[in-house]
Order: C-alpha cells, then structure tokens, then sequence
C-alpha cells in the first residue's frame, strides 16, 4: 500500500505526538527525512502544521522523539534479565541480544530504518549516531567476555565481530516487508542461527 493511501480521516483533536511521530516516520523511511516537509507530514494525518505544532516543536523535534524511541528500545535490552552480567555464559547472553535486537529492529521498522540512515549532518544525528556506536560497543563487550571464557577462539575481534553482524541485522530494514512471505519470526530465527553458527564454527580463526 502506497504511504498516501494511508491517510487518516481523524482530526486534529485525535492526535497526539506519538501518532504523530509514527506518521513522520513512515514518511521518512518512504521518502528521507532530508525530502519530507512537515507540510507533507500534515496533509498524511489530514490536520493543519499548527496541530502538529502543538505536539511537537518541528521536524527535527519529530526525528529525536522517533529516534530516542529506536536507541531507547535497543539499549533497553542490555537491562533485561537474561542479558545481565551473571545471568547465564556471556555467548548465550551474546545470542540473547542478537535476538532481541534484531526483534526491535522489526518492531520498530520505521525508527530503526532511519536511525541506521542517518549521517551526522546535525548536532542531533551526531548525538544519535554516538549512541548508537555505544551501543554496538556494549554488545562488543559480552562478545569479548565470550571470548575471555573460552567460548569463541581467542583471536576473536570482538569489536569488529559485532560490527559485522549488527551490519548484517540492519540490512535487514532494507528489504524486510511486514506482512510479506517471509515471518518476522522466521527471519530472526534464520538471521540468530547462522550469525552464531558462523561465531561457534569449528577451526574457525579470524587471522
């Protein structure tokens, strides 16, 4: 379906700035951030750029709520039980992340998409973009802990590791389509087992 076939018919009163910020968000995935105009993310909700203007202080106040949203939901899984230090060997925990992040990342298409777009052109998106990396440093860190047990051999680069799997889950925003042949949890089930059949491959070495 065509994003301005999606228009609502509600008024201004039935928003609010999360309605607001998961239209924008679409908009922006479909059409960047950089080419949609609050004037077009006004006529998608079918309200003036004043009601808009009540929730929200502008376009750029759209993208932090939208992306703190994203960075929120992410960071969030390094606090669930099964990911804390001493909830269980630091590769389960490792697997357990993966998952999750790769279940936010399809929960949360919109943001996550335009989050893993963003170039740093603002002080925002620079802002955003050194959580993100702190993030991707965090997960780095229970891979090396993996590494340190004797779970993962120990030439692992942990960093670059991570890097390269985070890489692989984020393409995924590319061309993953709800509602399409493929089952979000189909993929994440996929994406989690060859990720960490690749790490846990025997004689493998990364010199």
């Amino acid at each position: 379906m065509r994003i301005d076939d999606q228009r609502t018919s509600r008024g201004q009163g039935s928003h609010d700035a999360g309605s607001v910020t998961g239209v924008a968000f679409r908009l922006f995935r479909a059409r960047g951030y950089e080419a949609t105009s609050v004037d077009q993310i006004a006529r998608e909700l079918g309200v003036t750029k004043a009601a808009i203007y009540h929730h929200l202080a502008g376009k750029e106040a759209i993208l932090a709520a939208g992306i703190n949203r994203a960075i929120q939901a992410l960071t969030g899984v390094l606090q669930e039980a099964p990911a804390l230090p001493g909830a269980g060997a630091p590769l389960e925990r490792f697997e357990y992340i993966l998952r999750r992040t790769l279940e936010i990342g399809l929960e949360h298409l919109d943001e996550v998409t335009v989050l893993l777009r963003l170039r740093g052109n603002t002080e925002l998106e620079r802002e955003m973009l050194d959580r993100r990396r702190a993030f991707d440093r965090a997960v780095a860190e229970v891979m090396r802990e993996a590494v340190d047990a004797g779970d993962l051999p120990a030439d692992t680069d942990a960093l670059l590791m991570t890097r390269l799997i985070m890489g692989m889950n984020n393409w995924l925003t590319e061309w993953y389509q709800p509602g399409g042949a493929l089952s979000a949890a189909a993929v994440i089930d996929t994406v989690t087992r060859f990720a960490m059949a690749g790490l846990t491959a025997p004689g493998r070495s990364d010199r």
